[in-house]
Order: structure tokens, then C-alpha cells, then sequence
């Protein structure tokens, strides 16, 4: 069971560049990721994918699409080592907070992620966040609903937004990071989560 299931939303990490500026276009994603080679080194674990129906930009996300998520990880939850949810920026943080309270006693990593820059650009910070969200996934050793963005590792019902434009765009109020990926992944193991 050495698999990540990846579940996608939307967002900017996977618009595509139209003639009406970025979009959110089903499959495209997909076609994106077989592009990054780095998905298939060795090291990087096996993963699938499920898209939402529809995909959207994060504005649109309710809490129609938070019970689509609870409902895809519960349904492939023996299935998969860890869980990486793409999505977009404006809202991640506010479903990474709700996720944290309706997946409660999690055994297995939720790890969201997306981007500032689509994939499909040339400087996307969506590469690494997503490689990196992977390998988080894979090691299983955080066991919550948490947010990986720029180098940190939150806490899900911890992360706030606060830049639009930086790409170091969310931070950890009031709670310190539960990792720090640099060279390694250094996680802050006296403050991960054991489940009940």
C-alpha cells in the first residue's frame, strides 16, 4: 500500500492558460503532472488520481465540496497510504479547518496543497509544494489533516492565508510549524497528533 491517492479540486496549480486568462479544465491537470519527471523518480511514491465534478476555482468551493472530499477519503481510505488534496489558494485554509474536524482520528496523512503559480508556468511554486505534499503523504508519520505550502507544514485548523502574491503565502498563527522541508523534511514530532 505504498500509494498516495491525490485528489483534485481545482485551483491555480491546475488552470490552464485560454484566451479568457486561467481556467480550470477537467483532465488537464492530469496531463500536467505526467509532464514533471520528478513523479517518477524512485523515491517518489505510486499515486492515483480522482477529480472532482466539477472542478473549480476556490471562490466556488461550499461545504458541498468539503463532504465530496470526506466522502472520497473515506471511501478509498484502506486503500491508500496518504491522501494529497489539490485546491486552490483563496479557500484552502478554510477546508483544511473543516476537513480537521470531520476527519477526526485519523491514522493516515491529509495533506493540501496547490500553488500561486499554475503548473504550466515556467517559475510554478506548484512543483515542489506538490512533490513535497507526496513525500509527506508517503512517510505517514503526520496522521492529521494539515497544509503544506512553501516549505511548512500547518496544522489544518492552524493555517490563515495572508499573501496573494508571495509565494511564501500561508502561515501558522498562534502554532508552530509541524515540519520544515529544506534539504530534509524536519517534522516537529512532539507536536503531531497520535490518533485516539
Amino acid at each position: 500500500m505504498n500509494k498516495v491517492l491525490i485528489i483534485n479540486t481545482g485551483g491555480t496549480i491546475g488552470m490552464a492558460l485560454t484566451d479568457n486568462g486561467y481556467t480550470p479544465i477537467k483532465g488537464y491537470f492530469r496531463t500536467e503532472l505526467e509532464r514533471i519527471e520528478e513523479l517518477e523518480h524512485e523515491n517518489m511514491p505510486k499515486w492515483d488520481m480522482i477529480e472532482l465534478d466539477p472542478i473549480l476555482d476556490s471562490s466556488n468551493i461550499t461545504v458541498n465540496e468539503w463532504n465530496k472530499i470526506g466522502e472520497v477519503i473515506r471511501d478509498n481510505y484502506d486503500s491508500y497510504r496518504g491522501f494529497v488534496i489539490v485546491h486552490g489558494t483563496d479557500t484552502m485554509a478554510y477546508t483544511a479547518s473543516a476537513l480537521s474536524f470531520m476527519l477526526k482520528n485519523l491514522n493516515k496523512p491529509v495533506v493540501l496543497t496547490g500553488s500561486q503559480i499554475p503548473l504550466c508556468e515556467l517559475r510554478s511554486d506548484g512543483r515542489d509544494n506538490l512533490i513535497t505534499s507526496l513525500v509527506i503523504a508517503n512517510d505517514a508519520v503526520v496522521k492529521e489533516v494539515c497544509l503544506y505550502f512553501g516549505g511548512k507544514l500547518m496544522r489544518g485548523n492552524r493555517a490563515t492565508k495572508f499573501s496573494a502574491d508571495k509565494l511564501i503565502a500561508f502561515k501558522s498563527c498562534n502554532y508552530p510549524y509541524l515540519a520544515d522541508a529544506g534539504i530534509t523534511i524536519r517534522y516537529n514530532m512532539n507536536l503531531l497528533r497520535q490518533p485516539a
